[in-house]
C-alpha cells in the first residue's frame, strides 16, 4: 500500500524559508577559543539582526557576540554551552526582546508551523548527531543552530549553521536534524529534551 504523501503532485508539497542574517560563530576565520564555543551566540545574534530587520556584518558579529560572553558569564557565571532557556534569557535580558518563547517539541511538524507563520526557530543540538562534514571530527557535542526554513520535496530543513563559514542556508535532512535535537541538560546531552526556541516579529 503506498504512502498517502506519495499520491500527492510535487506542487503540494509545501516550502518555506524565511530571511535570516548568517554569521558563522568565527566571523573572521578565527576557530580558536571563544569563538570555537560560540554557536549559541552566533545563534543569538543572527535572531537579533531578523527580528530588527538589520544586516550583518562581521565586526558587528564579532562585536555583540563578545557582550554576549561577558553578559553569560555574568548572569550564568559561564559563557561556554547554554541552553536553549538561558538562550532565550538572553534574547529577552540582554536583547530586550518580548517575543520568545522555549517549548518542547515532539514531532518535525511543529517547527515547520512556525517557519510557516514566518517565526525563525533555534534548536539545541547533539552536534555530533549532525554527521556535518565541514565540522572537525568528531563535531561538537553541544551546538545550536537557526532553522530558516523547509523544502518537503527534498524532506531538509534549511538553517544557518555557525559551525561552519559554509553554513548560510545549509540542509540537513528532516529526520537527521529532528533526532539531533537534544538541550544540554547539565552535559548529559543525548537525554537532553526536545526543546525549541521561536522568535517572531
Amino acid at each position: 500500500m503506498l504512502c498517502a504523501e506519495l499520491l500527492l503532485p510535487f506542487s503540494s508539497r509545501a516550502a518555506k524559508v524565511i530571511s535570516v542574517p548568517f554569521t558563522s560563530q568565527a566571523p573572521y576565520g578565527n576557530w580558536a577559543e571563544p569563538w570555537q564555543s560560540f554557536c549559541e551566540e552566533a545563534s543569538i545574534v543572527m535572531t537579533a539582526h531578523y527580528l530588527w530587520n538589520v544586516p550583518l556584518t562581521p565586526f558587528f558579529a564579532e562585536l555583540e557576540m563578545q557582550i554576549i560572553k561577558q553578559y553569560e558569564d555574568l548572569a550564568f557565571g559561564r559563557s561556554k554551552d547554554t541552553t536553549i532557556e538561558e538562550t532565550a534569557i538572553v534574547l529577552r535580558n540582554l536583547y530586550g526582546f518580548k517575543d520568545i518563547e522555549t517549548r518542547k517539541t515532539r514531532f518535525p511538524d511543529d517547527i515547520k508551523s512556525e517557519l510557516k507563520e514566518g517565526r525563525m526557530v533555534v534548536v539545541p543540538v547533539a552536534g555530533r548527531m549532525l554527521f556535518n562534514p565541514f565540522f572537525v571530527p568528531p563535531g561538537p557535542d553541544y551546538h545550536m543552530v537557526v532553522i530558516r526554513g523547509y523544502d518537503d520535496a527534498r524532506d531538509v530543513f534549511i538553517v544557518n549553521e555557525p559551525g561552519t563559514r559554509h553554513g548560510e542556508a545549509y540542509e540537513y535532512s528532516v529526520a537527521v536534524l529532528f533526532e539531533a535535537i537534544h538541550d544540554l541538560n547539565d552535559g548529559d546531552v543525548f537525554n537532553g529534551g526536545k526543546r525549541i526556541l521561536v522568535a517572531g516579529k
